[in-house]
């Protein structure tokens, strides 16, 4: 690559575009993401041919997703698709759509994503061995099981097979074949499934051992095999499987093969084992959600901002059609007047309609970026920013009580988790009737919970925590379909006590003091001392 970068002020713009390609590659195959960023766009403005630049800005689009900058990244695909009439290159237009869909199927747009694979589906028809075909066909079936349409993608499955088969596609065959055995195992056919998994590892083991499905497969036969009381087998392919996920960073597929190596290792007696693959498990689980709410909030702010560009578009549009009907109405006789004044109060009409539906708009994106969709109390980003401002301007004492629901693990196994979501929802719902105006009440990650108390001093959020603690008690399961117990563990710190002074420092005594309460039992307040 030295040797390369010497002889770049010979090269052509072909060959030199293909250098600069090469070495964002190279940067992007080493996990070097920000210098493939940064060498990307110092050359972006260079490439003017559409079917290098789409290559570029799949480039620029990847190492932003690497980078967690989401929003950056559906800007470069959003710029490639508007190219995709331009392209004479049937593998760029491939590449650039299949990079469209990869990026909305991480953000969950599958409505969207499927659009585009129906667009893939759409290219060059004539050409019988297009690999356009195949792979469009392989989208349109991994979407549906990711949508859970599971009956649309099966009927799917055995045409797309067919089709990448006799394309000689073998590797995208390997893969649907790969979906088809996975979702074998997820409707409880196991015989079946651990019959076709050991064939289909015999063939990744031919081709590829760092590939996100086969360890999403070796996740599935580790299922398979615990419920087929085979735990040996289970252990082996669970432990595989989640060492692939760590080595390739795939958080979401750590934190299954976690929770399925938890299950495992419960199975066996080994409990301290199942204990800690289930704390992991919970960690990665609260990171995923903390990835996905990123994401969802930058797919909204592109989508946003899109659609307000449209509809200003489309405003101007009107506006310039309208003018051109008023040049030519003054041509004519005065008589045409009143059709003129009803013009201009149509132009007013359409401008207040278009403010009114933009800022509709930003408080539903504000409301939704500071929510939490299930129990509409404040999320976690939310509640930390405003009680981290609150503290700074505080003019007395402030608490902060934490709260976690007990052994709620357990009501998801016992009943499911629409019966926790009830829980979860039912909880937020009685605590609210006890909080102040001025209070903060926000879920900081599965089934727990904090409340910032401005203006209050340790003895008032004691007596909160308590008034919480027996309300969480007192709550009739009985119209979840279910009866079972209900308990939290609170802990309670304020600010400016044992030497507090700061938000994080009260946050984190105030978690301490919940630790506390687990520790002496659950289902009681414990005040950081």
């Amino acid at each position: 690559m030295t040797r390369l970068s010497e002889l770049e002020p010979t090269f052509s713009d072909a060959q030199r575009n293909r250098f600069y390609l090469l070495s964002a590659s190279a940067y992007g195959y080493k996990g070097r993401h920000k210098e493939r960023v940064e060498l990307v766009e110092s050359r972006l403005s260079f490439v003017k041919d559409p079917d290098y630049r789409v290559r570029f800005l799949y480039q620029l689009s990847s190492g932003y997703t690497s980078l967690g900058e989401y929003e950056k990244a559906l800007k470069a695909i959003n710029e490639s698709i508007i190219l995709l009439p331009k392209l004479t290159n049937q593998i760029a237009k491939v590449d650039t759509l299949q990079a469209a869909i990869t990026l909305l199927n991480s953000l969950r747009a599958y409505d969207e994503a499927l659009v585009y694979a129906e667009r893939m589906l759409a290219l060059d028809v004539d050409v019988e061995r297009s690999s356009s075909r195949c792979v469009g066909m392989g989208d349109l079936v991994e979407i549906n099981f990711l949508k859970g349409e599971r009956q649309k993608a099966r009927s799917l499955l055995p045409d797309a097979i067919s089709l990448c088969e006799s394309q000689g596609r073998k590797f995208f065959a390997l893969l649907l074949q790969t979906l088809a055995c996975i979702d074998l195992i997820d409707s409880g056919n196991y015989q079946q499934g651990k019959g076709a998994g050991l064939a289909l590892l015999t063939e990744f083991s031919k081709t590829t051992q760092s590939s996100d499905y086969l360890t999403m497969l070796e996740e599935a036969m580790a299922r398979a095999f615990l419920h087929t009381g085979n735990l040996e087998q289970a252990e082996r392919y669970g432990l595989q499987a989640y060492q692939h996920a760590k080595s390739g960073n795939a958080v979401q597929i750590m934190e299954k093969t976690a929770e399925t190596m938890a299950n495992v290792k419960r199975a066996q007696g080994q409990f301290a084992g199942a204990l800690e693959y289930y704390e992991t498990a919970l960690a990665l689980k609260n990171r995923v959600l903390d990835d996905q709410l990123h994401k969802n909030l930058s797919y909204q702010r592109v989508k946003f901002d899109s659609q307000d560009k449209a509809n200003q578009l489309s405003l101007l549009e009107q506006k310039n059609k309208i003018l051109a009907v008023e040049r030519e109405l003054e041509k004519k006789s005065n008589q045409n007047l009143w059709l003129v004044i009803i013009l201009v109060v149509i132009i007013m009409v359409l401008v207040v309609l278009w403010l009114i539906k933009t800022l509709q708009q930003k408080n539903q994106f504000r409301e939704f970026s500071q929510t939490d969709g299930l129990t509409q109390a404040a999320n976690r980003m939310h509640f930390m920013t405003s009680s981290n401002d609150a503290f700074k301007m505080r003019t007395g004492s402030m608490s902060i009580i934490l709260f976690d629901m007990d052994l709620f693990k357990n009501i998801n196994d016992s009943f499911g988790h629409a019966t926790g979501d009830w829980v979860l929802k039912n909880v937020c719902e009685t605590i609210k009737t006890h909080l102040r105006k001025e209070d903060l009440f926000g879920r900081l990650g599965g089934e727990e919970f904090g409340i910032c108390m401005p203006d209050s001093n340790q003895s008032s959020a004691l007596q909160l925590a308590e008034r919480c603690r027996m309300a969480i008690a007192m709550i009739d399961t009985e119209p979840s379909g279910y009866r079972f117990p209900l308990s939290a563990s609170f802990g309670v710190a304020t600010v400016d006590s044992n030497g507090l002074t700061s938000f994080d420092a009260t946050l984190e005594a105030a978690d301490k003091a919940l630790y506390n309460s687990k520790a002496e039992g659950r289902n009681c307040v414990t005040v950081y001392r």
